[in-house]
């Protein structure tokens, strides 16, 4: 995949939608991958919160207004990875400015990745209709799968292609819905499981992506993963466990086969 936008969306709050943007742009960074986080939540901007970036001065709200540039809202956070955050906009913005302001930068970055708001309004509408793809983020809970559902059918509905989900707030347990439910229901593939981890809310709490902070953590390395099916890289888990038990156990998930799809697209 080259020069491409994906779409964050889930209909519901809370289930991590801001959160998997954050790590999954530090992920893709990884891979020497030219990255742009855009905070396209206007009632609820918060992308910028992730990365230490509190109080932006030059944010999308300008941009809307024309009185400055897509460039010089951008603020460079790493070597390969910038940031273009967003300020609470009172009225109601036209939903297909997002894809206009974002269209001169689309050769400049390899990815470019929307952080959309969690409500199905126009907010969530513009991120759809900027997006080349759509990643849905989902737990395994029966709340959280119908609005999946409602957001799944908004985007087919604007024929925008849904790469998968990304189900998160996992904890493995026998009440929780199973990835076969979850696909069946949907229609749509589960390409990044990730469970529960302390590494997350410490990450918000230090204003840096948990990503960064450890590596090695199960969800970091399942963030890689699916980094690595989209920039279509082979990407193997470092952690020793991990290979031996590998070595023991040949386990085939179903999210590691679907990301191989994903990465042969």
């Amino acid at each position: 995949m080259k020069n491409k936008t994906f779409g964050i969306i889930s209909i519901k709050g809370g289930v991590g939608k801001t959160t998997v943007s954050a790590n999954l742009g530090i992920a893709l960074s990884q891979f020497g991958k030219k990255i742009l986080l855009v905070d396209a939540d206007f009632s609820s901007p918060s992308l910028g919160i992730h990365f230490g970036l509190l109080k932006p001065v030059k944010t999308l709200h300008q941009v809307f207004k024309d009185k400055i540039t897509v460039h010089e809202a951008i603020h460079e956070y790493a070597e390969n990875l910038d940031l273009l955050p967003s300020s609470l906009i009172a009225n109601k913005p036209n939903p297909y400015l997002l894809k206009e302001k974002l269209a001169p930068l689309k050769e400049i970055y390899d990815f470019i990745i929307i952080d959309s708001s969690p409500t199905l309004n126009d907010e969530m509408l513009a991120t759809i209709v900027a997006s080349d793809e759509i990643f849905v983020v989902t737990s395994p809970d029966y709340p959280t799968l119908s609005a999946t559902l409602h957001a799944v059918k908004t985007a087919k509905k604007q024929k925008t292609p849904i790469s998968g989900l990304i189900l998160n707030r996992v904890h493995n347990k026998k009440f929780e819905l199973t990835l076969e439910e979850i696909e069946e229901a949907s229609e749509v593939p589960i390409m990044a499981v990730l469970r529960e981890d302390l590494i997350i809310p410490q990450g918000i709490a230090e204003t840096t992506p948990g990503t960064a902070i450890k590596p090695t953590a199960h969800t970091s390395i399942e963030f890689m993963k699916l980094a690595a099916s989209i920039v279509n890289e082979e990407y193997e888990d470092p952690r020793f466990l991990t290979k031996l038990r590998k070595f023991f156990i040949n386990e085939i998930k179903k999210e590691d086969i679907n990301r191989e799809v994903l990465r042969n697209k």
